[in-house]
C-alpha cells in the first residue's frame, strides 16, 4: 500500500458530498488501513446503499417521479418493518440506480455490481467452504474503495435524463444567471465540478440542438445563456467537448433550415472554435442569410454576436453600415459590441439638441460603455467639449458618470482624459468648480480614485 495510494482515497473522500456516506467511507478507509479487509469491503458497500438511497430523496425532492417512486417503496419498508420487501431492495439497488434513477452508466453498474458481490462473500462465510474462505488483497479493498468514491460517492445526483430536465428548468426559471460570470459560476458548481462524463456529453448535445429544434421556443429566446454555458462546458470539460461537438457539429448544421441558422451566431461568439467544424456550405449559407436579413431578423437573432469570428467581420460591418442612423441606434442598443464602439461616439456627437443628446446618452453611450479603452473615453468626452448640445444637457453628467462607473478598469490610463475634460469645462464657467456644468460630480470621483 503506497503513501501516494491513501492520499488519493483520502482527497476523494473529501469530496463525499452526503455526510453520513462520508462517515462510512472514513470507516471504510480505516478499516483498511489496520488490515479488516472483510470489514472494509462490507463498509464500502454500505456507503454505496446510503448514498443511492441519499441521491433518491434529493431527487424526490426535486420531483423527479422514478425517485418519488422508489423512495416511497423504501419508506413503506421501514414503516412496515418489511424485511423481505427491503433485502428485495438491497438486491435490485444498482438497477434500480442505472435504469430508474440515472445515477450510473452500464460501465459504472458493473463496477459497483463486483462490489457488491465481494460484500456477499464477505458477509455470507458459510456460503463458500473453508478452503474457500474469501480472502480480499488489499489492493482489491482499495480498488472497490476508489471505484465506489468514483462512480458514486462523489457526484451530485444529476445523471441521465432528470439532469437534463432540471437544467431545463433551471435555464427557464427567472432567477437563472444573465451575464457570463454569474452563469460560469452557476454551472460549474451545480452541472460541472462532479458530474460525470455522459452526463456533461449530452448536456453539450442538449445545448448545441435546442435552439434550433422545432417546439423550443422557450429555450430559443434564452440562446444567449446556452451559449455562455457551452463555452463554460467547453473551458472545463474541454476534452468531453472537442470529442462530442467537433462531430456533432458537422453533422448536425447541415441540416438546420434556412429560418433557424441565424441562430448559430451567439454560439460561435461565444465559443468560436465552433466555426471552424461547420462544413463549408453551411459558411457560405450563414454568410448569404446574413447579407440579406433585415434588421428585424439581426435583432432577433443576435447576429452581430459573431464578430468574434474574422472571416465574419467584414460581412457583419458592411452590413451595418448599410443602415441609416436610426436603425443602427437600434442594432448598436441591442447588440453593444466593440466593433460599433466608433460608430456610436460619432453618432452621439452629431445630436442637435439637448433631448436628443440626453436620449443618445442612455441608448447608444451607456450601453457600449462596457467596451471602451482609454481612447474611446477620449473621443467621447472629445464629442462632450465640441458639442454644447451634449456639455450643456441636464442629462448629460448622469451619462459621464455612468461612464466613469462602467469604465473604471480604465482609469489609470484614461485620467488624463478624465481630467482634461473637467478642467476644460471649468475654465469655460471662469474657473469655478461648483457650477453644474463644471461637472463637479466627475472631479469628485477623479479626486476619489
Amino acid at each position: 500500500m503506497s503513501i501516494q495510494a491513501v492520499t488519493d482515497i483520502d482527497v476523494l473522500a473529501l469530496a463525499v458530498r452526503d455526510r453520513e456516506s462520508r462517515r462510512l467511507v472514513e470507516e471504510a478507509i480505516t478499516a483498511y488501513r489496520g488490515g479488516a479487509l472483510r470489514s472494509a469491503i462490507m463498509s464500502v458497500w454500505i456507503a454505496v446503499v446510503h448514498d443511492v438511497f441519499s441521491k433518491a430523496r434529493e431527487l424526490a425532492s426535486q420531483g423527479d417521479a422514478a425517485s418519488i417512486a422508489f423512495i416511497g417503496k423504501l419508506d413503506n419498508a421501514i414503516e412496515h418493518k418489511n424485511i423481505v420487501q427491503m433485502q428485495a431492495l438491497e438486491r435490485e439497488l444498482l438497477d434500480t440506480a442505472k435504469d430508474d434513477l440515472q445515477l450510473v452508466t452500464p460501465h459504472e453498474f458493473e463496477t459497483l455490481r463486483r462490489i457488491q458481490e465481494d460484500r456477499h462473500l464477505c458477509a455470507h462465510p458459510a456460503f463458500i467452504t473453508e478452503d474457500e474462505l474469501f480472502q480480499p488483497s488489499p489492493d482489491l479493498v482499495r480498488s472497490h474503495l476508489v471505484h465506489a468514491l468514483q462512480c458514486m460517492l462523489v457526484h451530485a445526483p444529476l445523471q441521465g435524463k432528470s439532469a437534463l430536465n432540471r437544467f431545463k428548468a433551471d435555464v427557464l426559471s427567472p432567477s437563472f444567471p444573465s451575464t457570463e460570470d454569474g452563469i460560469r459560476t452557476f454551472v460549474s458548481a451545480k452541472y460541472l465540478n462532479r458530474s460525470k462524463d455522459a452526463l456533461v456529453a449530452n448536456l453539450i448535445k442538449v445545448l448545441l440542438k435546442a435552439p434550433f429544434l422545432e417546439g423550443e421556443e422557450e429555450l430559443l429566446r434564452k440562446k444567449r445563456q446556452l451559449a455562455w454555458t457551452l463555452s463554460e462546458v467547453a473551458a472545463k470539460k474541454t476534452r468531453i467537448f472537442e470529442k462530442i461537438a467537433r462531430p456533432f457539429v458537422g453533422q448536425f448544421f447541415d441540416g438546420v433550415g434556412d429560418g433557424r441558422l441565424l441562430n448559430i451566431c451567439t454560439f460561435i461568439g461565444a465559443e468560436p472554435q465552433l466555426w471552424g467544424w461547420l462544413t463549408d456550405p453551411v459558411k457560405l449559407r450563414l454568410v448569404r442569410l446574413i447579407e440579406e436579413c433585415s434588421i428585424e431578423d439581426l435583432k432577433e437573432h443576435l447576429v452581430f454576436d459573431a464578430f468574434a469570428i474574422p472571416e465574419l467581420a467584414d460581412t457583419l460591418l458592411a452590413k451595418f453600415t448599410s443602415f441609416a442612423a436610426p436603425e443602427r441606434i437600434q442594432l448598436l442598443s441591442d447588440n453593444p459590441c466593440r466593433e460599433f464602439v466608433p460608430f456610436g461616439i460619432d453618432i452621439y456627437a452629431t445630436a442637435g439638441s439637448y433631448r436628443d443628446a440626453e436620449r443618445l446618452g442612455q441608448t447608444v453611450v451607456i450601453p457600449l460603455a462596457p467596451h471602451f479603452g482609454p481612447d474611446d473615453i477620449g473621443r467621447l468626452l472629445d464629442a462632450v467639449l465640441g458639442n454644447s448640445q451634449i456639455s450643456y444637457a441636464s442629462g448629460t453628467a448622469d451619462v459621464l458618470l455612468e461612464v466613469f462607473k462602467l469604465t473604471s478598469a480604465a482609469l489609470p490610463a484614461s485620467r488624463d482624459h478624465w481630467q482634461r475634460f473637467v478642467d476644460e469645462m471649468t475654465a469655460q464657467h471662469g474657473g469655478k468648480t461648483d457650477t453644474p456644468y463644471s461637472y463637479p460630480s466627475i472631479r469628485a470621483k477623479l479626486d476619489a480614485a
